[in-house]
Formats: structure tokens, C-alpha cells, sequence
């Protein structure tokens, strides 16, 4: 093969390869964003989780919204030495409100999504309850998620540390 044949492929190649990376890099760019725990969308709420006991950091909830499905999506994420990996008791609930604008009173229930999907238990978890999602682009939505953990505080007897938050117990993210 002459000089200028294997020029001419190599620059074929070099070109097909820059336009293979720029479509790679434009789909990746436009895919919604996915968080780890499975939600995906902008996060709207990052609320800490703290122990009733001692004020330990053991997780967050997190609420998402996606513009493009119009899909909330929510999960309680444990973090910290004391929660991440350990396997604890974990909720989270999302609910669609009635209410399409803020209401700081109460939030009427017009669906909802639990993990468990149990009501009044508990999932034993070792990363994060969820996801739950609820199709809600025109309705406020109300979140919640708890965690329950247990460990050896130094002494012969194991603490016990738990937490539940809420978006405020009200029609909220309109």
C-alpha cells in the first residue's frame, strides 16, 4: 500500500473515531440525570437524618424531579460509619397531594408509593429504602423517610438510634 493510501485511512479512521466520541458525548449529556440510589432528575431536597439519641448523621432523604417525565422520585440514603452498609431498619414514602399549590397545613393523599410497601414497617437495608416514585407535574407532593440503627456505643450493651423526617408534613414542590 502506497504513503498516500495509508494516509488517507488513517485519517478515515482518526475521523470516525472523533464522531463515534462526539455521538457517545451528546447521548450521554442528554440522558437524564440517575442518582445512585435509582432516582433520577434534579434532587429538590437533601434533609439530614440525625439519631434521636445522639445526634449521629445516619442518612438523608432525598427528593427528586424529573421535568421530563414529570416524575418525583424519593429514597432515604443511609451514610456514615454508623448506617452505610450496616443493615438497619429503613422507609421512605412519597405521596402525590390533591393540593397544586403550597399548603402548609396538610397534604391530601391522591397516591402514594412506599418502600416497604407495607405500611408500618420497617425494610432492612444496608444502602437506602426506595426508590419510590409518583407521576406528580402539576400536584404538591410530600415526602418522609425513617432509619432505625443499632451499635456498640464502647460499653457491653449496644445503642439504639433512630430519626424520621419529613418535606415538612405538607403539600410542598408544586
Amino acid at each position: 500500500m502506497s504513503n498516500l493510501g495509508r494516509r488517507i485511512r488513517r485519517g478515515t479512521m482518526a475521523l470516525l473515531l472523533t464522531a463515534s466520541c462526539v455521538v457517545g458525548l451528546t447521548t450521554a449529556l442528554s440522558a437524564p440525570a440517575q442518582a445512585a440510589n435509582g432516582c433520577s432528575g434534579s434532587r429538590i431536597e437533601h434533609i439530614a437524618m440525625h439519631d434521636d439519641t445522639y445526634g449521629y448523621l445516619m442518612a438523608y432523604l432525598d427528593v427528586y424531579y424529573d421535568s421530563s417525565t414529570g416524575n418525583n422520585c424519593a429514597a432515604t440514603v443511609a451514610t456514615g460509619d454508623l448506617s452505610y452498609g450496616v443493615l438497619k431498619g429503613m422507609y421512605v414514602i412519597l405521596v402525590k397531594c390533591s393540593q397544586t399549590t403550597p399548603n402548609r397545613t396538610s397534604c391530601t393523599n391522591i397516591g402514594s408509593q412506599r418502600d416497604p410497601a407495607s405500611a408500618g414497617t420497617y425494610g432492612n437495608y444496608y444502602y437506602y429504602a426506595g426508590p419510590v416514585t409518583v407521576y406528580s407535574p402539576n400536584n404538591c407532593i410530600f415526602a418522609e423517610g425513617s432509619i432505625e440503627s443499632y451499635w456498640n456505643n464502647g460499653a457491653t450493651t449496644h445503642s439504639y438510634g433512630s430519626t424520621r423526617v419529613s418535606t415538612g408534613y405538607q403539600a410542598s414542590h408544586c
